[in-house]
Formats: C-alpha cells, sequence, structure tokens
C-alpha cells in the first residue's frame, strides 16, 4: 500500500494521506493543498497562516494534558508572523517564501500524526513506526507517540519534547541552512520579532543569546531547553498554575501577536524575562 493511499473500508486503519486530509479539512475547512503555494509568498499566505496557528489551537484543546507541542506552536505563531509582517513590507523575497514552505513542512509532518492520535493512540504509533522506518528523523516518532499515550506526565512531556528536537532540527533547520546560504541570513538573525519570547515565562532569544544565531539549531535549542526557559516553564506550568497553560493557548491570535499575556503569574517569572520590555 502507498504512504499516502486512504482505506475506504468502514473501520479499516487510515494512513497518513487520510490524517493529512482530515488536518487540511479541520485547519482549512477542506483540503487544498494544491492552494498552498509557498512560491506566492508570504502576504498572499498570510491568512491561511493564522488559521494554521489556530488549528494548533484547537489540536491542543482536543487533548490539553498530551498535546504540549501544539500548544507551543500556538504560541509560537507570534514570532513568525510578527516578523514577516515586518520583513515582508520590503517586499517577496527568498526569505518570506521559505518560511512559508517551513510552515507547510511542519504541517505536513505533525498535523496528521495528531490527527492519528485522535482517532487511535496505536495507528498513530504505528503510522509514526512507518515513518521512521521510510524517513528518518532525530527522534523516533514512534516512540514520542508511546511517551505521549502512556499516563506518566513525565513521559508524556518527553513525547512532546521529541517531537519539538525533531521539527527544529530535521523539519526546520535544513530549510534555515537554505536561508543561512543567502543574503538575507542577517535580516532573519537581527530582526527582533523573530526572537520574541514565545510565552511570558521566558526571556527573548537576543537578551538570552545576544552572540547567539537564531537561524542556527544548537543555538536555538539551548533557548528552547535552558533552565527555567521556554520549555521546562512550558511543562511544569499547570502544576504552577493549573489552567494557565491553557488560558495562553486560548488567547486571541491578536494578544499573542502583540505578547499581551497579562494577567501573569508571579510564580512563573524567571529572574529578568522583562529585562527586554
Amino acid at each position: 500500500m502507498a504512504d499516502d493511499e486512504e482505506v475506504g473500508d468502514a473501520g479499516a486503519p487510515r494512513d497518513r494521506g487520510a490524517y493529512l486530509s482530515q488536518a487540511y479539512i479541520n485547519a482549512f475547512g477542506k483540503y487544498d493543498e494544491p492552494d498552498w503555494d509557498p512560491e506566492q509568498g508570504y502576504a498572499a499566505n498570510r491568512d491561511r497562516i493564522v488559521k494554521l496557528y489556530d488549528y494548533y489551537r484547537d489540536t491542543y484543546l482536543k487533548r490539553p494534558d498530551q498535546f504540549l507541542w501544539a500548544g507551543l506552536g500556538r504560541m509560537a505563531g507570534g514570532a513568525v508572523i510578527g516578523g514577516l509582517d515586518l520583513v515582508v513590507d520590503g517586499g517577496e523575497t527568498f526569505l518570506t517564501k521559505t518560511m512559508v514552505r517551513i510552515g507547510k513542512a511542519i504541517f505536513h509532518d505533525l498535523a496528521w500524526q495528531h490527527e492519528a492520535f485522535l482517532d487511535d493512540p496505536q495507528t498513530a504509533i504505528d503510522n509514526a513506526a512507518a515513518q521512521d522506518a521510510a524517513s528518518p528523523a532525530r527522534r523516533s516518532y514512534a516512540d514520542a507517540w508511546r511517551d505521549i499515550a502512556s499516563s506518566d506526565p513525565e513521559r508524556i512531556a518527553n513525547g512532546n519534547k521529541a517531537l519539538l528536537e525533531n521539527e527544529q532540527f530535521s523539519i526546520i533547520q535544513p530549510l534555515y541552512d537554505e536561508i543561512s546560504a543567502g543574503s538575507e541570513a542577517s535580516v532573519f538573525s537581527h530582526t527582533r520579532a523573530f526572537t520574541n519570547k514565545i510565552h511570558p515565562y521566558h526571556r527573548d532569544f537576543l537578551v538570552r543569546f545576544p552572540t547567539g544565531d537564531v537561524i542556527n539549531a544548537d543555538d536555538r535549542w539551548a533557548w528552547i531547553t535552558e533552565d527555567d526557559g521556554m520549555w521546562a516553564k512550558w511543562k511544569i506550568m499547570p502544576s504552577v498554575a493549573s489552567d494557565e497553560r491553557t488560558r495562553l493557548v486560548s488567547l486571541s491570535f491578536s494578544d499573542i501577536l502583540r505578547q499581551a499575556f497579562d494577567p501573569v503569574v508571579d510564580a512563573l517569572m524567571p529572574p529578568g524575562a522583562n529585562d527586554e520590555d
């Protein structure tokens, strides 16, 4: 059976193609993959990209204790769209088109896996194992979903962190390398909105790593995973304030774009979190 062949028999296992189609319907109202054309640039795709981040919100809300990656993906939209809104004023470029390619690549890689898990965790694990065999990523997707399917909060968090690591190193970085090889790398690295904090409980990349390069996977991963930082606080947030993670994910996109996160939970704020404000 081809990887993207949809099984039509009632009750039969569905595969990646069927779940990707479902993700398109849930995100955009219909399967219209050909209309998502990165070569048209960012401005032509902006409305779709906002819907994409709304989809990550809606997906997170279906399993808020399990879908930590989707919730953080929603929050990351503020930095992505904020940065692109600034740089697109000069016209569409390789940078803006590549950022649209990145958004589509992430969606194609991870959205269907969430849809499969919502349908049946074991089906998601089986399909993820097939993806591991066909196109190995930095971490095993099957192992990640086994962890997410567990009842252990630590394992659930670790599974979502593996998804995040694959996103950063296996999906994003090859395309960032293309940006890095071009003349627009400095525009990306030094556009402040691209490096804003993703949620209120960590610090901006340029504040925390003033000599770092956000296009570099190792520098970016250090920012994401530093002690008391982005991922650490995302992981523990509900244990400090039970509904805070869900409150943030549920903010309007305009609030996330403006970083209008108040009221914040003082107990979650790291020292220096607002040095850049």
